[in-house]
């Protein structure tokens, strides 16, 4: 989710405090910077893409830093509100958190419990923008008279709603499952939710033999397939993850596709990243190139398009 949508659930969470919703009251200016706070990781962006990728849904949303930031972000109030401490303190750190929470509801993921383990928490079952979630936080932001009967239909609906995605992430599972089970060994089924269309859900199915990656109709059955990898063989693929770009790529993403290609005396190992299919092709790629000695000559992180090389140094 980007920054607004994020600051908009903050602001929507600080109603449940029952004070009035303003941006000049300090549980509301609280709870939607500290919504927004998490995404302090951008200033990695200064050093480049493959430094921010690299960096992005980490430290900054873990619990310790969540906590940290909830602290200096009222610390920082203080100096222009007067309240209790406490109860800003706490209502800041609602919004903190609400960050990573849905960050690992989408198919991203976040690293809420770093630095005790550095792989991503990952749900998946609401789009980078969501209809529903906006909607409940419109009605909570600017309804005035608000109820026990208010704030308990609009905590039902949300957890009802969450079900519900999942449940429809369950059903797209068995529908894709259906559709290639009998032409192929399936190894694992990975199900995210499409990128903009609420009824569909993207695939990436792993077989014995290959990548199948697609997108399902949630309420027609549809299936359609985008691309079909045939898998390479075990020694290409931990020979890219020897690499640095290797071990960084596979720490970026846990599906991802490796394809061998011989250009004059080179060899060439492209990864692709497969979760996110957008115009017609994927979004972020790597490539290592190799001499006939298999000594490595170069390599580059190609972030959001394939055109776009970030070279990156590798021990020779």
């Amino acid at each position: 989710m980007d920054p607004l949508t994020h600051g908009v659930i903050g602001l929507a969470i600080s109603a449940f405090s029952g004070d009035p919703v303003s941006l000049t009251h300090p549980i509301s200016l609280g709870c939607a910077i500290g919504a927004m706070s998490p995404d302090i990781d951008i200033i990695a962006k200064v050093k480049g893409d493959y430094t921010y990728l690299k960096h992005h849904r980490g430290i900054s949303h873990s619990l310790p830093s969540l906590i940290g930031l909830s602290i200096i972000i009222t610390i920082g109030l203080s100096f222009f509100f007067q309240f209790q401490f406490l109860q800003v303190l706490f209502w800041t750190f609602l919004g903190c958190l609400s960050h990573t929470v849905f960050d690992i509801l989408n198919s991203y993921g976040a690293k809420l419990f770093m630095p005790f383990t550095k792989k991503k928490s990952m749900i998946g079952i609401l789009m980078l923008y969501d209809p529903v979630i906006t909607l409940l936080c419109i009605l909570l932001i600017f309804v005035r008279e608000k109820s026990f009967v208010f704030y308990s239909l609009i905590g039902i609906t949300f957890f009802l709603y969450l079900g519900f995605r999942y449940c429809m992430k369950i059903y797209a599972k068995k529908i894709v499952e259906k559709y290639y089970h009998n032409g192929y060994k399936i190894v694992d089924i990975n199900i995210l939710p499409a990128l903009m269309a609420f009824h569909k859900w993207d695939f990436i199915v792993s077989t014995t033999t290959y990548h199948l990656v697609g997108q399902v109709n949630f309420i027609n059955g549809k299936v359609s397939e985008r691309k079909k990898f045939k898998k390479p063989q075990d020694e290409v693929v931990k020979m890219f993850q020897q690499t640095n770009v290797g071990k960084y790529f596979k720490e970026f993403t846990p599906i991802y596709h490796v394809i061998q290609l011989e250009k004059q005396d080179n060899i060439i190992l492209k990864s692709i990243d497969l979760r996110y299919y957008f115009r017609n092709n994927f979004m972020h790629h790597a490539t290592v190139i190799y001499d006939d000695e298999k000594n490595i000559v170069e390599s580059f992180f190609h972030p959001y398009h394939l055109t776009k090389n970030i070279p990156v140094l590798e021990t020779r």
